[in-house]
């Protein structure tokens, strides 16, 4: 009958073990919280930015319905003006600014540098890159803002979960050499800790992968 064997060596590499995937699991598990408080506020991050584009991008639909109404009207009396006698052909004018108010900022410039070109087809105000960065250029903004917050949201949260699996793994790793010293024939004592060793190193293999 073989007598149970027991050695100090393995003691010490079991209690060694068991501190390292200690730490090693609180570390991964105070990590992927932070991530996942992160992950959190990127998304309510995100989801105002997507609230305000939202908004904005109504206001700039205001307004380019706003800004084609005036530029039509403007286009009317100064039609008109060309017609007029010159006393009323200031009032014809004084109409078409007062259209051009109504519209969005740097609107009134733009569109009387087309008059002044007469008219192009090409020299289209509402379709100019400056004017429509004022008009849109807001609501462009905060939604592009929402898909780059939306992302680090998820790859965020893909990370958390990724650390909270291989807390898993290192629990399991934490249960095997829990039991390592249940068994005193140094073969099987032997095994379980290279288990244990094998479960670790598979946990740490998994949380750099989140890294």
């Amino acid at each position: 009958m073989t007598a149970p064997t027991s050695t100090r060596g393995f003691e010490i590499v079991t209690a060694v073990m068991l501190g390292l995937v200690s730490v090693t699991t609180a570390l991964g598990a105070w990590q992927a919280s932070s991530w996942s408080q992160q992950a959190a506020d990127l998304a309510q991050d995100a989801q105002d930015a997507r609230d305000v584009s939202v908004s904005q991008a109504v206001l700039a639909d205001y307004a380019r319905r706003g800004d084609t109404e005036a530029s039509l009207a403007a286009r009317t009396y100064d039609a008109q003006a060309a017609q007029a006698a010159d006393l009323d052909k200031l009032f014809y004018l004084t109409k078409v600014d007062i259209e051009l108010t109504k519209a969005t900022p740097g609107f009134a410039d733009i569109w009387h540098e087309w008059q002044s070109a007469g008219f192009p087809a090409d020299g289209d105000p509402l379709l100019d890159e400056a004017y429509l960065q004022v008009r849109d250029g807001w609501y462009q903004s905060y939604s592009h803002a929402a898909l780059v917050a939306g992302d680090l949201a998820s790859r965020t949260g893909a990370k958390s979960g990724i650390l909270a699996q291989a807390a898993l793994i290192q629990a399991l790793a934490l249960f095997v050499f829990g039991i390592a010293g249940v068994n005193r024939l140094a073969a099987v004592r032997a095994g379980v800790l290279a288990l244990g060793v094998v479960v670790f190193l598979a946990g740490l293999a998994l949380a750099s992968a989140a890294f």
